[in-house]
């Protein structure tokens, strides 16, 4: 298994700094699921899901097409990556199910309708998830959000929880549609919040 390293980034420029801040924030699994399940709607808890699942940003999941997924293969492309830049990811069983019963007989168009039956803006995609912070009762860790669940935040918890697990760095470059190994590096290479507080309580644990 490959170690997260950052010997790499050298040649490479660093992320900004206030996103490598922000990236050290994730949400539990069991606050993701509670924000999930919150959402009033299919197509809300739909988008939610994906978000959770892929790592997408706001403005892939909006531009995201019923062309663009593959639910034999279990797989979405997105074509409107960052810098114009498309790539393939895989889906969950459960997210292609969901995916499945949102998009029904449809053979185009937005897979996340508004309600006036056109793509979702990325100001509606953040208002979807925003809103479904406050109905979940979760609150963003990261004391510059004030609390407010932001699509990003599903991105970083969701590259956090694919190195917790001990997934490698290239497919989560892959994933995230970052253009080299490096920027993954620099942005979790480094333990989040999270793993700095379980390791100092324990620590601290032995020396009381």
């Amino acid at each position: 298994m490959e170690k997260f390293s950052s010997s790499k980034s050298a040649k490479v420029k660093s992320a900004p700094r206030q996103q490598l801040k922000n990236s050290q924030f994730a949400l539990q699994l069991t606050e993701v699921r509670k924000v999930i399940y919150a959402c009033d709607n299919p197509r809300d808890r739909t988008l939610v899901a994906a978000l959770a699942a892929t790592g997408m940003r706001r403005a892939e999941v909006a531009a995201l097409d019923v062309r663009d997924v593959d639910l034999e293969a279990r797989r979405v492309t997105i074509r409107s990556g960052k810098g114009g830049k498309q790539r393939t990811v895989p889906i969950t069983e459960e997210l292609a199910s969901d995916l499945r019963l949102l998009i029904g007989k449809r053979a185009t168009g937005p897979v996340f309708l508004s309600n006036r039956r056109g793509p979702l803006t990325t100001r509606q995609v953040n208002y979807i998830v925003a809103d479904a912070g406050v109905r979940a009762g979760v609150k963003n860790p990261n004391p510059a959000s004030h609390g407010r669940i932001t699509c990003h935040l599903f991105r970083h918890t969701f590259a956090r929880h694919w190195k917790q697990r001990g997934g490698d760095i290239e497919s989560l470059a892959q994933i995230l549609g970052h253009a080299s190994s490096a920027t993954t590096v620099d942005l979790y290479g480094t333990l989040s919040i999270d793993d700095v507080q379980e390791h100092y309580d324990r620590l601290m644990e032995t020396t009381s």
